[in-house]
């Protein structure tokens, strides 16, 4: 394994650096990998929703309708945590924005 830089980093040095990089993650870059996977599985429930009503397997066809509906219940949730977290990261622009023009002049 290589950094960015080329060197050859040890298994160990690698999960170092993960380790690291994983704990300085914000809750905004959390919110964000969250909807994006919850996404992913929205779509696939709705693919294979269909898929199943087309082969008619009802007994898993059932099963994907549940499912159906409590990962829209968890999209839905996972966008509006990640719009809070936007509109707080949006707000700490416009906070550092006013203190820089503040203290520049």
């Amino acid at each position: 394994m290589k950094d960015k830089q080329g060197n050859e980093l040890t298994a160990k040095e690698f999960l170092g650096r993960w380790k690291q990089g994983i704990q300085q993650i914000t809750p905004y870059q959390q919110s964000v990998i969250n909807l994006i996977g919850v996404i992913l599985v929205f779509i696939g429930v709705i693919v294979g929703v269909y898929a199943t009503f087309k082969s008619r397997t009802w007994w898993l066809f059932i099963i994907l309708v549940g499912s159906f509906l409590l990962t829209l219940v968890s999209l839905l949730s996972s966008y509006q945590r990640y719009s809070i977290f936007k509109k707080i990261n949006k707000q700490k622009e416009e906070i550092k924005d006013e203190q820089k023009s503040t203290n520049g002049t």
